[in-house]
């Protein structure tokens, strides 16, 4: 069940024996797939690393701390990918650009983090919605010099409000660029595409930290 305002996200519980655990997004990532395509056991999944571990305190011990009583197990949503017929999956984020510079930038998340970047700062990993920032696709563009600002300012998550960024929350959306874009998914790059739809799905999975 998604997180409500207040409440408590998940509970102390350790991973259990023979589970999967995941030290990077990509490893992470990897483990969704298999695990959403029916090529792997649906399993609670241990995180040392990665931006997700990063999310939720970047808690030290590594797999030792995932098998004693201060684990904690909770939740978390996915995003589903389909790009240019090619259905994917994603944990964190999905981020199509050709360039940072100019052109337009969409960031669909799932969480604040994108690496060292809050992205999406009000953002939270199973709050049962997506995080959608849009600069230049059907409205206004940020300038070069505002790039360079709001580059800077991504490690506070200060780079919005603007009135050049939009921002909004949803449960899916659906895009047809002009051009094909670049598909970065949880900080992967997996490759270009001119339409993409995403979706996310509620209590798609459970990570042990």
């Amino acid at each position: 069940m998604t997180i409500r305002r207040g409440e408590p996200w998940g509970t102390a519980a350790p991973l259990p024996h023979g589970s999967p655990f995941a030290s990077s997004n990509s490893e992470l990532r990897r483990e969704i797939t298999a695990q959403r395509g029916g090529f792997g056991q649906p399993a609670p999944i241990g995180v040392t690393g990665g931006d997700l571990w990063q999310v939720v305190g970047a808690p030290g011990g590594g797999t030792r701390r995932l098998h004693s009583d201060q684990a904690h197990t909770a939740p978390i949503d996915l995003i589903r990918v389909t790009a240019d017929g090619n259905h994917l999956w994603a944990c964190v984020g999905v981020i199509a650009r050709n360039s940072w510079w100019r052109g337009p930038v969409v960031a669909v998340m799932n969480a604040d983090l994108a690496g060292a970047w809050r992205v999406a700062p009000a953002a939270h990993p199973n709050d049962g919605r997506l995080h959608v920032l849009e600069t230049g696709l059907n409205g206004p563009s940020l300038s070069l010099r505002e790039r360079m600002l709001a580059r800077r300012r991504l490690r506070l998550g200060t780079h919005i409000p603007h009135p050049s960024i939009s921002v909004r929350r949803v449960a899916d959306a659906e895009y047809r660029f002009e051009r094909p874009m670049a598909l970065w998914l949880d900080g992967e790059r997996v490759g270009r595409c001119r339409e993409l739809s995403v979706a996310v799905v509620p209590d798609g999975a459970e990570i042990v930290f």
